[in-house]
């Protein structure tokens, strides 16, 4: 009998000791487990924190870049396109519904990439100011000699500063020598005297247009305006008339002529024939090409 208790005494022992055993191995594994979710959950964090101090350094460039680019005068469409889309990954990795993965790579590749082009425009802004500041100098240059130019050249300068950039070509074309010519319908020729108005069948203006280096070789066009002893511009479709910008309005011109400016003295001629009899008075010519008034004359009929 005392044998079967000290069996049974042994038996739950070893019992006791398995189920000590299980429920150590247990307790051991839940303690790795949870020791490995804490080691996870730090790490989640710590990358969720550097991804943020990321993101939000990515924030500031953008922003400075579309200051930059928008003061340069360049096209902010894509650095605003960019910095919406960060807002948005922001918020969704927040809420831990995205993973970044290469996103932030993606945004510091393009941060380069508009490094190098403000980097372009800087230097292509750079290279207009140094433009302008040459068409300046060439132009206080030109000052002294405009001085001794006719009242009719002084409306040349102009305070637009739309209108800079032709400052200096506009000096540079002028017509000097400017004679009117009265031709009678029998072909004799008189220069700017008075005439019988029935002697008068047409008008023809010579001058020179003078070499200037700083003017291109191309066609230029010469408008010509007559004005009548009232003050109006003879204007008649039928002879070509038409219209033309002087400083900024619309003009009336009673006959143009295109120029192929050669830069040497060219002399240039205009010939108007009027359909109708001048009437007595004194007339006035006016030259204008380019959007400036370049030379004058007059004649006068009895």
């Amino acid at each position: 009998m005392e044998n079967k208790n000290n069996t049974g005494l042994v038996i739950g022992l070893i019992i006791m000791t398995v189920v000590a055993a299980v429920f150590g191995y247990l307790f051991y594994q839940e303690r790795n487990i949870t020791t490995k979710q804490e080691a996870d959950l730090e790490v989640r964090v710590n990358e969720l924190a550097m991804n943020e101090i990321k993101l939000d350094s990515i924030a500031k460039q953008l922003d400075a870049k579309i200051i930059e680019v928008k003061g340069l005068g360049g096209n902010i469409e894509e650095l605003e396109k960019a910095k919406a889309d960060l807002i948005k990954d922001r918020v969704a990795l927040r809420r831990g519904t995205i993973t970044l993965g290469n996103k932030i790579k993606e945004y510091e590749s393009f941060l380069t990439q508009k490094d190098q082009e403000i980097a372009t425009l800087r230097e292509e802004n750079q290279q207009l100011i140094s433009k302008t500041e040459t068409l300046t100098q060439e132009k206080a240059e030109l000052e002294t000699s405009k001085k001794a130019v006719s009242d009719s050249l002084s409306g040349v300068v102009s305070k637009n500063a739309e209108l800079e950039s032709k400052v200096t070509m506009a000096a540079a074309l002028r017509a000097r020598s400017v004679k009117v010519y009265a031709i009678s319908s029998k072909g004799k020729v008189r220069e700017g005297e008075n005439v019988k108005a029935k002697r008068v069948d047409k008008v023809r203006v010579d001058f020179i247009l003078e070499k200037n280096p700083l003017t291109q070789n191309d066609t230029k066009t010469v408008y010509m305006r007559v004005i009548d002893p009232s003050g109006a511009t003879i204007s008649d479709d039928a002879t070509g008339s038409g219209k033309f910008q002087y400083e900024g309005q619309e003009q009336g011109y009673t006959i143009s002529q295109d120029v192929m400016y050669s830069n040497n003295n060219q002399d240039v001629s205009i010939l108007y024939d009027k359909n109708s009899p001048f009437k007595s008075g004194t007339y006035s010519v006016e030259l204008y090409a380019e959007g400036f008034r370049v030379g004058e004359g007059s004649f006068s009929v009895k």
